[in-house]
């Protein structure tokens, strides 16, 4: 094993296993967030943008809603040759009864890092830490950039 793969390894594995007080906790961090970010989320049953001049516009985008539960899509639509396309396209699920929002996919992958060499020793605790704190980052941006701004009809 080339010394590079020996350092990687050892950084990987000298990390302690995420719990699920620790996740559960991210879940809770992030529907405050995005509450903050979209106040009307609750009542939300159609897709929304933010328009916004000197920044891209922030789209909603609602897949799938009940009473309880809701899931959708966070993204931006960019430009490219192919045409329009979502990034970060955050797909994830928002348990209203119980104040959790978690991941479900980034960017329609499962995890972030998924050509990690080393990625067969990450927990399912471990994998939900990583595509929750994306998102958890994510949303400081969003506050940043776009909070107080008007949703509309998408």
């Amino acid at each position: 094993m080339a010394i590079e793969d020996t350092f990687l390894k050892s950084l990987y594995t000298q990390q302690q296993p995420r719990t699920y007080g620790q996740v559960s906790q991210l879940f809770e961090l992030n529907y405050q967030k995005i509450l903050k970010l979209i106040p009307l989320l609750k009542e939300t049953n159609y897709n929304s943008v933010i328009k916004h001049k000197t920044e891209s516009d922030l789209y909603l985008f609602v897949e799938q809603r009940t009473p309880y539960t809701g899931t959708f899509i966070l993204t931006h639509q960019l430009d490219s040759p192919n045409g329009l396309i979502n990034r970060p396209d955050i797909k994830f699920k928002i348990y209203f009864d119980a104040h959790l929002l978690e991941v479900i996919s980034v960017c329609n992958e499962t995890t972030l890092n998924s050509a990690h060499p080393y990625l067969a020793q990450c927990s399912d605790m471990n994998i939900q830490w990583e595509l929750n704190t994306f998102i958890e980052r994510w949303l400081d941006y969003c506050l940043n950039k776009y909070q107080g701004k008007s949703w509309q009809i998408a």
